[in-house]
């Protein structure tokens, strides 16, 4: 008993007890800095997963609204919008982390499309404005539409979260950027104003080739720039006379057509299409792979032999 009562009675001495303290409060400092510096590094953690998130968030937003005008890659559509992932607009960045996790965005390249309309500000902050509140003045012939309004505060359809979102999901295209001669490109300010050239007129087959497309529903899908509605379900046929050439030739074609011989020229490609809509189905539309099995597939009793045929000749006029 005598050697706990030693314990218990023991009392050091001043100096003792300074250095004691003294030492504890170190050790206790040191446990917390740990703690913090571990919780800190967690946190960036978490920030980073935030960011992601909101990426893959803003990609279903963008998918859903912006790609019919700025396609589903952003390299842009003609006649409806420029490229989004154009290294022009979007420059080049990278993702950098430091010892702590915490994810910071390096600028690369600066976006040169910015400096080009004299915007002082951050790219972030552009596409924020623009996404919100629109373009209400056209400033460029190249385009046929004016930017719309897409915040809820101007009467679009997103809220402000949805906003940044996709505000994120185009401003990382930084990472991977398209380049400039794989994308459309607006034209630099003052120069989109020229009047457009004047269309070569259609003949009379194609102009009542027109009013077939107008009248049996394809602009609810199809957009033809300057015709009726933009539908954005399918291919965009603005340039399908061409495009039709292409696309025969293209190994994807030789591949991929089930059941149909193969076209020989743009007409009968454009025909086929229409008679046969599954044989052949392109691999991008405005938002997204194009859906197989939506077209209908009854044309050749929905049209007459000279409706088909005038058809055919006005989207092969358009090149």
């Amino acid at each position: 008993m005598s050697i706990f009562k030693k314990i218990i009675t023991f009392r050091p001495s001043f100096t003792v007890r300074i250095l004691t303290g003294l030492i504890s409060m170190l050790i206790l400092l040191s446990v917390c800095t740990f703690i913090g510096l571990a919780d800190q590094t967690r946190l960036n953690v978490r920030a980073a997963e935030f960011d992601a998130r909101s990426i893959e968030a803003g990609a279903k937003v963008y998918f859903e609204q912006c790609a019919r005008c700025h396609g589903v890659k952003g390299e842009g559509v003609e006649g409806l919008g420029p490229a989004l992932a154009s290294e022009q607009f979007v420059g080049r960045i990278e993702l950098v982390r430091d010892g702590m996790q915490l994810q910071t965005v390096k600028v690369v390249k600066p976006s040169t499309r910015m400096e080009q309309i004299g915007w002082t500000g951050t790219l972030q902050d552009y596409i924020l404005g623009v996404t919100a509140s629109g373009i209400p003045v056209k400033t460029s012939n190249v385009w046929d539409v004016n930017h719309p309004t897409f915040s809820e505060r101007f009467g679009g359809p997103l809220r402000d979260d949805q906003i940044r979102n996709v505000t994120n999901f185009i401003v990382n295209y930084g990472l991977n950027p398209l380049p400039d001669d794989q994308a459309l490109l607006p034209p630099a300010p003052g120069e989109g104003m020229a009047p457009r050239p004047t269309p070569v007129p259609l003949t009379p087959q194609q102009e009542a080739g027109r009013e077939v497309y107008l009248a049996k529903g394809c602009t609810a899908c199809h957009a033809i720039r300057g015709v009726g509605a933009q539908g954005a379900i399918g291919p965009n046929l603005t340039r399908i006379g061409a495009v039709s050439e292409e696309r025969i030739a293209s190994d994807s074609y030789k591949t991929n057509l089930k059941d149909q011989p193969p076209a020989t020229t743009g007409a009968e490609y454009i025909r086929q299409s229409i008679l046969h809509p599954n044989a052949y189905v392109v691999a991008q539309c405005p938002q997204g792979p194009c859906p197989a099995g939506v077209m209908p597939q009854n044309y050749e009793q929905q049209l007459t032999p000279e409706e088909l045929d005038n058809l055919v000749d006005y989207l092969n006029s358009l090149k």
